[in-house]
């Protein structure tokens, strides 16, 4: 049964949602090392990138600037490896801003549950959030909170993994990695599914008004 939770996860966290623009993508400026370190107990795996020269472009294509990113993610799950998919589930932070250690100008930061995939054996491993049924809190001083609503989506893309995926006792093995990715966002707007069920809300309010209202006239006469 977990095995298929965990799946089903996965399958929900790789659908965008239609109702998402993109908000900015990123990616490491030239780097010489690895930037994503990952360390392992053989029970839990952390994922972390200290203050990592980074270029990110706001959707409409506008340059944001080079930030610093910082990202740290721990493992809330065991991983479990599907066919030659690995998944495991983590939650955890990032910024980027202006000043080492999330601090200066927050250009965009966000806390997060999610759910990572990668084929074992392979150098790559996708950490990907899509809220709902994922969490993710976008903040951002330079870009309106209006523009950081659900449904939103948080996708990191690690390259060059060193070693190749794969598993250590119950959790990902550690390894150094490169990365990239996006971060989509909708309007503050009601979604249409939220409208449905307003809409369907009010209507039953209707009858059951509709309804006391016949039952209190029948009594009367």
């Amino acid at each position: 049964m977990r095995k298929l939770l965990l799946a089903a996860t996965a399958l929900v966290g790789l659908a965008t949602s239609a109702d998402a623009a993109l908000v900015a993508s990123f990616s490491q400026n030239q780097s010489a090392t690895p930037t994503i370190i990952a360390s392992d107990d053989a029970t839990t795996t952390n994922i972390t990138a200290t203050s990592i020269s980074t270029q990110i472009t706001a959707g409409n294509g506008s340059i944001l600037g080079n930030s610093l990113f910082s990202l740290n993610a721990t493992s809330v799950s065991a991983a479990t490896q599907l066919g030659n998919q690995i998944i495991q589930l983590f939650s955890g932070s990032f910024c980027f801003t202006s000043l080492a250690g999330c601090g200066g100008i927050n250009l965009l930061s966000g806390t997060f549950t999610d759910a990572t995939f990668g084929a074992a054996g392979g150098p790559g491993l996708t950490l990907n959030v899509n809220a709902p049924p994922d969490t993710l809190i976008l903040t951002s001083s330079v870009i309106d909170a209006s523009e950081l609503a659900t449904p939103s989506t948080f996708g990191l893309t690690f390259a060059n993994l060193a070693p190749l995926l794969h598993i250590n006792g119950t959790t990902i093995a550690g390894f150094s990695a490169d990365f990239s990715g996006t971060v989509s966002a909708s309007t503050a707007a009601p979604e249409p599914a939220s409208l449905a069920l307003l809409g369907a809300g009010l209507v039953g309010l209707g009858l059951t008004r509709r309804k006391r209202r016949a039952t209190v006239a029948g009594c009367a006469a």
